[in-house]
């Protein structure tokens, strides 16, 4: 079953059971276990993962660094055994406590970003504004949310154009130290920035004229009905919630 399909409500909940599914473990092996299981769950439902790896590749380097860090400089675990001392380097040691502490972290980040990935590419704007309208959110939070997240993809695309506008021009991004990319950045920020108030005052002119703010309540173009598939992802997701918390807090698995 393609994620598009699934009810908007049971996307919510998987997402938040995964997020807590993943901070009360703090085993890399447990929450690597369960971003097979995500990554095998959404490959199974023909999410396209091209753009998954365009999130996590910036990620890497950022990643890698936790790793060494950690290594070096954590103790947040409480089994005695993983205080063995791996190397050491210029006076630090390296504990396997702290390796497998920076593992978990890494697996934390690729979770959340899988997770975040697979609801945003799966779910249209008008779902989010349904359910803000059925937990009686006000109109006008659910518009500037939902505006919000949608302009998102559009100012990131203005930018781009900004930028090869700006290369064709002779601008380029200087490599002396932090206060000149800033620099550099000014004549990219300027339009960019411009652009966007235009853009809002747009979109205001619009929505005054398509009459926003006449009345107090926002419909919905269809309402959300939960079917026997949803049902069925919504019960495999509580199950396995259940599963993790069980596995952590009665049988003490899960934790270093």
């Amino acid at each position: 079953m393609r994620l598009e399909r699934l009810d908007v409500r049971v996307k919510l909940a998987v997402f938040v059971a995964i997020m807590v599914a993943l901070f009360v473990v703090t085993d890399p092996v447990l929450n690597a276990v369960l971003l097979a299981v995500l990554l095998a769950a959404l490959v199974a439902a023909g999410t396209p993962m091209r753009g998954l790896w365009s999130m996590v590749q910036p990620l890497l380097l950022v990643m890698v660094l936790i790793v060494v860090v950690t290594m070096v400089a954590s103790n947040q675990f409480t089994r005695p055994e993983l205080s063995q001392v791996l190397f050491s380097v210029w006076g630090l040691q390296a504990t396997l406590g702290g390796l497998l502490v920076g593992l978990n972290f890494v697996a934390r980040i690729l979770l959340m970003v899988t997770a975040t990935y697979a609801f945003t590419i799966s779910t249209p704007i008008d779902d989010l504004l349904a359910v803000m309208a059925q937990v009686h959110a006000p109109y006008w939070l659910s518009i500037l949310v939902t505006t919000a997240i949608s302009f998102i993809p559009t100012m990131a695309k203005k930018k781009d154009l900004i930028v090869e506008a700006q290369r064709a021009r002779g601008a380029r991004v200087k490599d002396s130290g932090p206060i000149g990319q800033i620099v550099s950045f000014v004549p990219i920020m300027v339009p960019l920035i411009t652009n966007s108030i235009l853009l809002a005052d747009n979109l205001a002119v619009a929505m005054t004229n398509r009459g926003y703010g006449a009345t107090n309540s926002m419909t919905s173009m269809r309402d959300l009905k939960l079917r026997p598939a949803d049902l069925a992802v919504l019960m495999v997701a509580v199950a396995a919630l259940v599963l993790v918390l069980w596995l952590r807090f009665s049988l003490g698995y899960g934790v270093i």
